[in-house]
């Protein structure tokens, strides 16, 4: 879907949970806390599913389905424009991101905005189709943090209106800052309502 669309139209996250990921008594390098706290709101019970846009209301998508539920979703007006801005510094391994969030609609938007970093490009096992196991396999867009509130921060934009806010996360030993982003996005009882993705470095 990302080949075909674009990286800045269809922006995923992989996030390794659950079970799944400590299976026979070794957990998964990818596995957060986090991850199984959205992993138990939706009451899983097989992966890999996902959700299209985060509908709360919604039953998780089984891999199959995926495509059909993110054409359905792309035909939506976002309702805001999202604009950030991050920095790094590699001395203290700790990386900055400015959100704006630029009201576009003509009534009031009121939702939640969630700050995520994710990292792409990792060599680790992976569970094949076939029962066996890939020892090094390249896992992409993996979910590694929220970066704000594990929900979000309330936020509310007129026409027009611009809100910012800033946000600070220090990245972990093992994460590579150059393959890591800032996938931000703004959700609420409909679904995101609009998402970015931003490179943590040049």
């Amino acid at each position: 879907m990302i080949e075909e669309f674009g990286d800045s139209t269809v922006i995923a996250v992989a996030i390794h949970s659950g079970p799944f990921s400590k299976q026979k008594g070794v957990t998964s390098p990818l596995y957060t806390e986090v991850g199984d706290m959205y992993f138990a709101k939706w009451n899983l019970s097989a992966q890999p599913v996902g959700l299209v846009d985060r509908l709360f209301s919604s039953t998780p998508f089984n891999y199959t389905d995926w495509a059909a539920g993110v054409v359905y979703e792309m035909a939506y007006k976002a309702p805001v424009t999202l604009v950030t801005r991050p920095t790094y510094d590699s001395n203290a391994h700790e990386a900055t991101i400015e959100v704006q969030t630029i009201g576009v609609d003509s009534t009031l938007v009121s939702g939640k905005l969630q700050v995520w970093l994710t990292e792409d490009s990792i060599d680790s096992f992976q569970s094949m189709p076939d029962g066996t196991v890939n020892e090094h396999y390249n896992h992409m867009h993996v979910f590694r943090a929220s970066v704000n509130d594990p929900w979000g921060d309330d936020l509310t934009v007129s026409h027009g209106e611009v809100d910012v806010k800033s946000y600070s996360i220090k990245l972990d030993a093992a994460w590579v800052a150059e393959h890591c982003s800032f996938v931000v996005f703004l959700y609420d009882e409909n679904g995101v309502r609009q998402v970015t993705r931003t490179r943590l470095t040049n």
